[in-house]
């Protein structure tokens, strides 16, 4: 057995001098005699020294018994075309995640899965791009799910996914898992889900609790009355705030009928010939009773006390008090002028009530009133109210200010306004585009026409349109730019769409 000592030894004296035949290596490299080329002493030597040192610097591996995962499961759905998953790479590359998602989200309505070679670099992605995790979970498929779980990182990305979970997951699950989890079974079954919830309450931590009474609002119904009103009692700030907007859109409930008596006296019409106005009588200091049903007596600026107590008791009343103690429509109340300078209290509590209680009426009389205050916490902004409106009426909404030459503001409003647009706002937003490219001094349309790009119906005439209309703007504006890439968005989104046919 030849040992690595004796291998140096004859090396450096030489095998004239010292003769070596090699017919068995020592440890760990007694397996590879067979390798070594004895046909030249010197060649033999220098191998099995190298195979010695390379042995002894592994050392021993010793063989250790793996459990692999099962394999995947078999995927029915049809993977994107090449041209389509190339499309999603090269928006992954660039970084394009808006985009990205609403190709992803119009994959999946299309039944299609991602091809397996973008999994990785799509939940890699995703993990830091929380916009990107509902259309990544819902392109995953039976593979990407598989995936995903073989990653801790990756299996966040699969929270997002829709559908139903195993009943583990409310025991076990983590807190957006187990969220998912009771938002499914809302859907399904509203009852269970808040035994569910009401079952396991005590158990439930701070940060959890809120998220889980949100998930209420889902089919929320006067059989889950008991169980808010007992959410009120909780220590928890943001748990009873959760609870108190949710029994607000319960119009026949205790809660509703104790905010309608503290809230009906607050507010008068007053009737002085032809002329109307309202009268403010400033609430006095809530009671335990008052403090408990979720109004807090300290203003979060510098505005009276009493005058934030009247906007909350206003804001927590059902929106159908005004109409039947007041004599008024709410496109006429809003119209009204407010004694001793309290408009800005009055119309915030409404604009509150509104979006609480998802009352288009109140929110399109409000928004017609033309408000225009100032910077203020808790005064919910246009859009915000705008987003109440049915579907129609904010296209219609935008539509308007884009006539009104309004294209900032009216890109803010087109945020509230999902695909498909009707044929109205489409024509608005080519309006205010011509105009603008006629204009000596464009106003700036980078947020409409991002925006527009990836929400105007595919049609290789709008492409055309956009670049012809780059060729005539105003070479030393952002516009022609700013109409390039709008082009190039749609013809991509187009090229991508025709994949999933």
């Amino acid at each position: 057995m030849t040992t690595y000592r004796e291998l140096v030894a004859a090396a450096t004296v030489g095998l004239a001098q010292r003769p070596l035949t090699i017919t068995e290596l020592a440890a760990p490299a007694e397996a590879y005699p067979p390798a070594l080329d004895t046909s030249d002493d010197a060649a033999a030597v220098l191998d099995a020294a190298a195979l010695l040192d390379a042995a002894g610097r592994a050392a021993r591996l010793t063989p250790t018994q793996l459990e692999l995962p099962p394999p995947a499961p078999p995927d029915p759905a049809p993977e994107l075309t090449t041209v389509a998953g190339r499309i999603v790479w090269e928006l992954l590359r660039a970084g394009r995640i808006d985009l990205l998602s609403d190709l992803l989200a119009a994959a999946a309505a299309a039944g299609r899965r991602a091809p397996a070679p973008l999994l990785p670099a799509l939940f890699t992605a995703a993990t830091s791009n929380h916009g990107l995790r509902s259309g990544a979970a819902a392109v995953a498929g039976e593979r990407g799910r598989w995936l995903a779980a073989q990653q801790a990182e990756w299996a966040h990305v699969l929270d997002a996914a829709p559908g139903e979970m195993d009943a583990d997951v409310w025991e076990i699950g983590r807190p957006a898992e187990r969220r998912a989890w009771l938002a499914d079974l809302r859907r399904r079954d509203p009852d269970a889900a808040r035994q569910a919830l009401a079952a396991g309450w005590a158990k439930e931590t701070g940060d959890d609790r809120a998220g889980f009474v949100a998930v209420l609002a889902e089919r929320l119904s006067e059989a889950d009355e008991p169980f808010l009103e007992s959410a009120l009692d909780d220590r928890r700030a943001d748990v009873r705030r959760a609870a108190v907007a949710l029994l607000t859109r319960l119009p026949g409930s205790a809660f509703a009928q104790r905010t309608r008596q503290r809230a009906a006296d607050r507010l008068a019409v007053e009737r002085r010939a032809l002329r109307r106005r309202l009268i403010v009588t400033l609430p006095p200091e809530p009671d335990p009773a008052t403090l408990r049903d979720g109004i807090d007596p300290k203003p979060p600026d510098k505005r009276g006390e009493r005058a934030w107590l009247l906007t909350q008791l206003i804001a927590a009343a059902p929106l159908d008090l005004w109409p039947a103690t007041l004599g008024e429509q709410p496109a006429d109340l809003v119209r009204l002028p407010v004694s001793d300078d309290f408009h800005l209290e009055v119309h915030a509590g409404w604009r509150i009530a509104a979006l609480r209680q998802r009352d288009a009426a109140w929110a399109r009389a409000l928004l017609r009133a033309g408000d225009d205050p100032p910077p203020r916490p808790g005064w919910p902004s246009d859009e915000a109210l705008a987003a109440v409106l049915p579907e129609a009426d904010r296209q219609d909404r935008a539509a308007a200010l884009l006539a009104r030459n309004h294209p900032v503001v009216a890109a803010a409003a087109l945020q509230a306004c999902p695909p498909p647009w009707g044929s109205a706002l489409v024509t608005a937003v080519l309006d205010q585009v011509r105009r603008a490219v006629r204009a000596a001094e464009p106003p700036p349309l980078g947020p409409l026409l991002g925006l527009a790009a990836r929400r105007l119906p595919v049609d290789a005439q709008l492409d055309a349109e956009f670049h012809r209309l780059a060729d005539v703007a105003p070479i030393t504006t952002p516009l022609p730019a700013a109409l390039r890439n709008a082009a190039n968005v749609l013809d991509l989104r187009r090229r991508f769409l025709e994949e999933l046919l």
